[in-house]
């Protein structure tokens, strides 16, 4: 099946964009903390970064483990 991921919102898909390069270059991940901050680097609000990283773990596109996001 092509695409069968849950579509996501525009602003989850600036998030991911966003956050992908930086969970790749490291091996164990990134804090949820760092990853809102770098979302309010972008111009995110707090809580408009909190609810695209919640998006994003709901839907898959993000995993969590011992506190670090990392890509599936």
């Amino acid at each position: 099946m092509r695409n069968s991921r849950t579509p996501l919102s525009a602003s989850a898909e600036e998030a991911l964009d966003l956050l992908r390069p930086e969970i790749e270059a490291t091996s164990t991940g990134l804090s949820r903390s760092t990853a809102e901050s770098r979302l309010a680097d972008r111009e995110f609000t707090a809580d408009d970064a909190a609810a695209v990283l919640t998006e994003l773990l709901q839907k898959g596109y993000l995993y969590e483990v011992d506190g670090l996001l990392r890509l599936p």
